[in-house]
């Protein structure tokens, strides 16, 4: 006869299983705004009213979209200290590239479509 010692007794919790770590889906979805950011400053000509107004819009239009995306992250995705091993983690993680890539973006789609042609 068993002892009862070999039945697995399962939890009422159960731990959530994801297919991507919930960072690595905030990280590349804070790329993605930026390279979308970038795009619609673009697709805009917000840079062509002159160097301090293109970049006081391209600063708004940035964090208009990293809000959104904190916004994103926190309510709609659901992530929050846990899931992301800190506090504040879901405002602070992917600021930079996401910086570095706003700024990638809109100098290469501003280059591309509006450079002088090459004599």
């Amino acid at each position: 006869m068993s002892s009862g010692s070999d039945v697995s007794v399962q939890t009422s919790k159960q731990e959530k299983t994801y297919r991507f770590s919930p960072a690595s889906v905030v990280y590349w979805s804070r790329l993605g705004f930026a390279v979308l950011a970038g795009a619609i400053y673009t697709a805009l000509r917000l840079g062509s009213g002159g160097i301090v107004l293109g970049t006081v819009y391209a600063v708004g239009l940035g964090v208009l979209f990293y809000a959104l995306s904190v916004f994103l992250v926190k309510y709609v995705l659901g992530y929050g200290s846990t899931e992301l091993a800190g506090p504040r983690k879901h405002v602070s993680l992917g600021m930079g590239s996401y910086i570095i890539w706003l700024i990638f973006t809109i100098t290469l789609f501003n280059t591309i479509l509006y450079a002088p042609p090459l004599p």
